[in-house]
């Protein structure tokens, strides 16, 4: 399959699309490029392909990975002046959401001549355009690629924040399930959840509409149906469903917003630098749980599309149904239990739960959802045990 498509972000979508890079970029008025990526990806060899390929259009490229997970603001801003001390007109990412959310922060930064984060981030509007961008994900699962948003932490109040605006946007994204067969199984699985968790709350959100109702459907259906043979068999076919998958949530959800899932793997991963699409899978099925009462038509949906069925049934029982397939295909995929996480000490739960009840998604959950809520949640979750 290989298409071109064209939103605020234009996607190129294929095998062999990273191969484009260097005369995607030339197009889009590229003269000096940074290649933002960090060290893990930089050891997969995909950036060195991506800077041969700008090279061989003539592009002279400037290399930033000081990037972590769960990116840091001084990160970015220290991106952002190294970019205008090195005359840099066009950024290109490769990685996972951790480098291309830097790479949104920096280009943001960058479109208002500024290397203080505080500037663009949210509630403040974009005042002007973002630098051009490629975002080239390494990974099925942020949609970092599609959303109008990139999240970063700030180490002083150890804090999720944002840059988000409809200007936050990547210019191209390219899709290459090719890059997705090196893997790692352990990453495969969390990105893969991550993805699945950002079309479940971009199809349930009370701001989504129908455009955004339409990719989450189709990308709930993709990501679930290959989801076990991507993470441990990474077939050609099943790559490239979960690489698209993950691409319509991106779209679901960055055009609409996520829910109470992120409220509580962005609070914990500001608080523990706990990896996103890991704490997005140990929340998902109990924070479904949670929200079902509030949209069960959508959530019946949801479970259909999952292939849950059965003779008679009641809507009730197929969300039930939906709650365990979820919490098995976890388990399947062996994501840690929330009490495994280094540094969870269950005496930060009021302080958790009051940050996910101020939290930018909370509003946005089918169900409301507030301060006792979330705690129970953390409660709940934290006393799971078992395989």
């Amino acid at each position: 399959m290989e298409f071109s498509f064209s939103l605020p972000t234009k996607i190129e979508f294929g095998c062999g699309a990273l191969e484009r890079t260097g005369i995607l970029a030339k197009a889009a008025g590229a003269k000096k490029v940074m290649l933002v990526a960090d060290q893990g990806v930089i050891r997969t060899g995909l950036p060195g392909r991506v800077r041969k390929r700008l090279e061989e259009e003539q592009l002279p490229v400037v290399e930033f990975s000081q990037i972590v997970a769960n990116p840091r603001i001084k990160d970015c801003e220290k991106g952002a002046q190294l970019a205008i001390d090195e005359g840099v007109d066009f950024l290109v990412a490769v990685g996972g959401g951790s480098s291309m959310d830097t790479a949104k922060a920096i280009a943001g930064m960058l479109g208002h001549h500024t290397t203080d984060f505080k500037v663009i981030q949210y509630p403040q509007a974009y005042t002007e355009d973002s630098f051009p961008l490629i975002c080239i994900p390494t990974t099925a699962g942020t949609g970092s690629e599609m959303s109008i948003c990139g999240v970063v932490t700030d180490e002083e109040t150890r804090t999720k924040v944002f840059c988000f605006d409809p200007k936050c946007h990547a210019t191209i994204a390219i899709c290459d399930p090719e890059v997705l067969y090196g893997l790692p199984g352990q990453v495969a699985a969390a990105t893969a959840v991550d993805a699945l968790t950002h079309a479940i709350e971009g199809f349930v959100a009370k701001c989504t509409n129908a455009v955004t109702e339409s990719f989450g459907i189709r990308a709930v259906k993709l990501i679930s149906e290959n989801i076990r043979e991507f993470v441990y068999e990474r077939t050609p076919q099943s790559c490239e469903a979960v690489m698209l998958g993950s691409m319509f949530a991106g779209i679901a959800f960055g055009y609409s917003d996520t829910c109470a899932v992120h409220s509580l793997s962005e609070t914990i991963g500001g608080a523990y630098d706990t990896p996103h699409g890991v704490a997005n899978a140990i929340f998902l099925a109990n924070v479904t749980e949670y929200s079902i009462p509030g949209n069960m038509k959508k959530y019946e949906q949801i479970a259909e599309a999952m292939g849950i069925t059965g003779s008679g049934l009641s809507r009730r029982e197929l969300c039930e149904r939906l709650v365990g397939e979820l919490k098995s295909m976890v388990k399947d995929l062996d994501i840690p239990l929330f009490r495994e996480l280094p540094g969870v000490n269950p005496e930060d739960f009021p302080m958790l739960a009051q940050k996910c009840s101020v939290h930018l998604s909370a509003p946005d959950n089918p169900r409301e959802i507030g301060y006792e809520d979330f705690l129970k949640i953390l409660k709940t979750t934290y006393n799971e045990t078992g395989r």
